[in-house]
């Protein structure tokens, strides 16, 4: 048996930046691997601005032919949440999981992105230490991981990177589980 490893190149980035604001993961383009990441600017503020987001993720996430890690800044996390609650598995499917750096929602309204409080669809990251982090990680399900409040001057592009490849790592080793299970329950193994 092998295991292949999970290469950027089979894994599409899509990031989620608030209108008007500085991407954190804008030096990712730097690195080869992560090249072809695509940005979407989260609008907001009244409902066509909120359903144009949308169907803009709805497009990267469904024709990407790779699977899909979302990421997220800021109140952008909120949008992630609104987004990945609110849609049809069927549009959620290609998602592997979400990076959620330093949520928070004051940029934004809170009913802006209202959604059911439940788990996100899929394994979600998030990356803070403040209490907003905590309990909105919570709230997703997320695995929480301590660190500083992140913006585009003080992002430790080195450790998002690395925490990147790790999930990636993680959604192999999930995927590879997942078809070891399928392969013993049709007695194919």
């Amino acid at each position: 048996m092998s295991v292949a490893v999970l290469d950027s190149r089979r894994l599409k980035l899509i990031a989620l930046v608030p209108d008007n604001s500085v991407s954190i993961f804008d030096r990712f383009r730097e690195f080869s691997r992560f090249g072809d990441m695509q940005q979407i600017a989260v609008r907001g503020r009244i409902v066509a601005e909120r359903t144009a987001m949308a169907a803009h993720i709805d497009a990267a996430v469904s024709i990407s032919d790779r699977a899909v890690l979302l990421l997220a800044q800021g109140s952008a996390c909120a949008a992630a949440a609104w987004w990945a609650r609110l849609s049809p598995n069927s549009y959620t499917a290609n998602v592997s999981g979400a990076l959620l750096a330093a949520p928070e929602r004051s940029g934004l309204k809170c009913h802006d992105f209202a959604s059911p409080k439940m788990r996100l669809p899929f394994p979600t990251i998030a990356v803070g230490a403040d209490d907003e982090t905590q309990r909105l990680g919570i709230e997703w399900g997320s695995r929480l991981i301590d660190g500083p409040i992140l913006t585009a001057a003080t992002a430790p592009t080195n450790r998002l990177r690395a925490i990147i490849e790790r999930f990636t790592a993680a959604v192999v080793e999930r995927d590879v589980v997942a078809a070891h299970r399928i392969l013993h329950a049709i007695g194919d193994d």
